[in-house]
């Protein structure tokens, strides 16, 4: 069972402010709930200039705002760059890692959780496909599967097992490169990703026809396109802090860290760390409705649950986050008794203990106290991630149309919409990305192919 959090968005807000990231970014956040998306830039442009140690997560979030500023050529360019300083700095911040055993983890340059480093390849191809790049949206769609594969590879238990194997797959790139391969008319190929997507994803209830009509060859009715709905809904997972117990599981694993550095396994007798865990909110929309031409409206459907990948990955690894944590205050505890010990040499030899002695001690103590109590947990994160990606499939004649797109919770409209005018052309795809953080607040659609509104016609000039 998932320990997790749950909290609505008003005291979450709050959370924000004071967790994701501990970097300054709660406002950001904040910003981008409220449709105020050049601020959101602005400011995360200057977090990373300002933190260049963490400037790639900063990168991570800019991405998603420039998808809501309509430019992804924009967030390819910062996605991309994000992906690769995380691939590059997987466990090589040894400054980073000396500091966090003197402190914590807050200290290592941002390292991303694992479904994080999935998921930049899945922001990838969307932006590359909102912006008409399906090759390129085609490479990164594959790099899902495996980025995923890699990481489960990299993470092996004392008994050589891979813990990891456990998490879920991500669905959602196969179904990218599915429906670029449908398009491309590579049926084949097309089949293989939605058969793939049936597997890891079987709520996903238009697979069936997706796979029937790519096995039949074709990729929609003479003169009809298709437009695919991608959406970003609801806000995704965050981190809190909390006290965790040590298990027998954990101190098991500390134990054997412990003695691989050491060359033995006494350690000090800790009941309880800080850990950060993940929280997810309460109140997210749950699809998003489409109307097209004032038609009667279909929803998306869930290909990603971004929340359940979040805590899947936090259980999975959460003993190893508490040994981690249990070691650095082991450390802490231990430095300060060298400590003491290194001050009472002098005392041993001259066999006297003196008042000032005492005082002394009790000076370092308290200074080792204070030092395990300005450890806390990691926070940070990519905040601006949605809590799931969902798709709709809509085929159209050729020509001009105009959707109607507004936030839904399990069936019910909600107050959030968004209206676009798209171009269909016979066989082909036109790509909508819409991102709808929450059920009522601001939301954002973008499309690869936009009907470009015509200003109003001048007025003609009044009679002399």
């Amino acid at each position: 069972m998932y320990r997790y959090l749950k909290f609505s968005l008003a005291p979450a807000a709050f959370l924000l402010l004071a967790s994701c990231a501990g970097n300054s970014s709660g406002n950001v956040r904040r910003d981008f709930d409220a449709g105020l998306y050049g601020s959101s830039y602005e400011k995360l442009t200057a977090l990373g200039r300002k933190d260049g140690r963490n400037e790639h997560l900063y990168l991570l979030e800019r991405g998603v705002v420039s998808l809501a500023l309509e430019r992804p050529a924009d967030a390819v360019r910062d996605l991309r760059l994000a992906r690769d300083r995380l691939d590059d700095l997987s466990g090589t911040d040894y400054g980073g890692w000396l500091r966090s055993v003197m402190l914590d983890d807050r200290q290592l340059a941002f390292q991303g959780a694992d479904y994080e480093h999935v998921l930049v390849r899945a922001m990838l191809a969307l932006a590359d496909l909102a912006d008409g790049n399906s090759e390129d949206a085609g490479a990164y769609a594959l790099q899902v599967a495996s980025c995923q594969r890699e990481l489960i590879e990299s993470f092996r238990a004392r008994d050589g097992s891979l813990p990891k194997s456990a998490y879920s797959q991500v669905a959602f790139g196969s179904y990218l490169k599915a429906i670029i391969d449908e398009e491309a008319l590579k049926f084949d190929l097309a089949k293989i990703q939605f058969e793939k997507v049936k597997s890891i994803e079987p709520r996903f209830s238009p697979i069936d026809s997706d796979i029937e009509r790519v096995t039949s060859g074709h990729h929609s009715k003479k003169g009809n396109g298709v437009v695919h709905v991608l959406a970003l809904v609801g806000s995704g997972p965050f981190r809190v802090e909390v006290d965790e117990r040590v298990t027998r599981e954990s101190l098991a694993i500390a134990h054997h860290i412990w003695a691989g550095s050491r060359g033995r396994a006494v350690i000090p007798n800790i009941s309880r760390v800080k850990i950060p865990a993940v929280a997810v909110y309460e109140d997210n929309p749950t699809e998003v409705r489409v109307a097209v031409d004032g038609g009667s409206p279909g929803a998306t459907a869930l290909l990603a649950d971004i929340e359940a990948l979040a805590l899947e990955e936090f259980e999975t690894i959460r003993e190893h986050i508490v040994a981690r944590a249990f070691l650095r205050r082991a450390f802490k505890i231990a430095a300060t008794q060298l400590a003491i010990e290194a001050a009472n040499k002098d005392n041993d030899r001259r066999e006297e203990y003196s008042d000032g002695d005492a005082l002394r001690d009790l000076g370092i103590s308290a200074a080792g106290l204070l030092w395990s109590a300005l450890e806390g947990a990691d926070l940070r994160c990519w905040s601006l991630l949605p809590a799931s990606f969902q798709a709709l499939r809509i085929e159209l004649p050729e020509g001009e149309h105009s959707l109607s797109l507004r936030a839904g919770k399990n069936g019910a409209p909600a107050a959030a919409v968004r209206e676009i005018k798209v171009r269909v052309k016979d066989g082909y795809n036109t790509y909508i990305v819409a991102i709808f953080p929450s059920a009522d607040g601001a939301a954002c659609v973008l499309s690869s192919d936009t009907v470009e509104e015509l200003p109003p016609p001048a007025a003609p000039p009044a009679s002399p």
